[in-house]
């Protein structure tokens, strides 16, 4: 079974995101058989009315399930993982609420972790719908990892070919469950926007799994403002202390925070409101 699970808080584009998973465009065969079982939302607290309106109109569908863990600030990794232990799917696909997927990168990422069990496939191309975003003009840093007397070193390094109009969606991924569970899910020691897609791969690559990448997608474009909800500080200075923690965190263990859920918590269904 394929799920998808995807973390939100006022963010009204998630209906557009939805429609795109559920109704893919680009499909040539009248059946087409990649459409995710089920679309898990995991809503941080949203309280800006069009997004409210977006999950209520989204929630009367079969489809679609929708799981309430309000909180003052937006985690992420928190969210996301709460989808994971929610999720009963054997492949998973994390996505952002502001993507619009198409059949053919939907096909090539399921294809790929099928293909082989310990992958993770993700987005290689992000488009903006704005060619003229914000997020195309600022510098982008990655990892490189080596092996010196057996032992890895992780290094941070700026992302090659920073300058462009695509960008990687290393956020955005699909792959066994098992994968994840394997590799703790995510670790919610992030605060703030930014690296905790980029922390999950370099934790899966030390770990032994294969990072492959295929596709491509639109992201909505918005302010930078949008990316730090509930976050008095600037994205740049937000990232570059997050990648201060994940090499932090990562002396200590490569595992991420999943196995501290010890129990499975019951959230609170999203209800109307008002």
């Amino acid at each position: 079974m394929f799920e998808v699970i995807i973390p939100v808080k006022n963010r009204s584009e998630i209906k557009q995101c939805v429609d795109s998973l559920i109704n893919p465009e680009n499909v040539r065969d009248r059946v087409y058989n990649n459409s995710p079982k089920r679309v898990i939302i995991c809503d941080g607290g949203s309280s800006d009315r069009p997004c409210i309106s977006a999950l209520q109109e989204l929630q009367k569908r079969d489809t679609v399930e929708i799981l309430s863990y309000p909180s003052s600030q937006f985690n992420k990794s928190r969210l996301i993982n709460q989808g994971i232990l929610h999720s009963h799917g054997e492949y998973l696909l994390i996505s952002d609420a502001d993507i619009i997927w198409n059949a053919e990168t939907l096909t090539k990422l399921l294809d790929r972790v099928k293909l082989q069990e310990k992958a993770i496939a993700c987005v290689q191309n992000v488009a903006e719908s704005n060619p003229a975003a914000e997020v195309l003009k600022r510098d982008r840093y990655t990892y490189k990892i080596a092996v010196e007397n057996n032992i890895p070193l992780v290094k941070i390094v700026r992302e090659e070919n920073n300058i462009s109009e695509n960008r990687p969606g290393c956020g955005l991924i699909c792959t066994r469950k098992s994968t994840l569970i394997a590799l703790g899910g995510y670790k919610e020691i992030f605060q703030g926007w930014g690296w905790e897609d980029r922390d999950l791969l370099m934790r899966a690559e030390l770990l032994g799994f294969e990072i492959c990448w295929t596709g491509k997608v639109i992201h909505l474009s918005h302010s930078d403002n949008v990316r730090n909800q509930s976050n008095d500080r600037s994205i740049m200075t937000t990232r570059n202390l997050n990648i201060i923690a994940s090499l932090h965190s990562l002396q200590k263990s490569a595992i991420g925070d999943l196995g501290k859920y010890q129990i499975r918590k019951h959230p609170e269904l999203f209800k109307n409101r008002k």
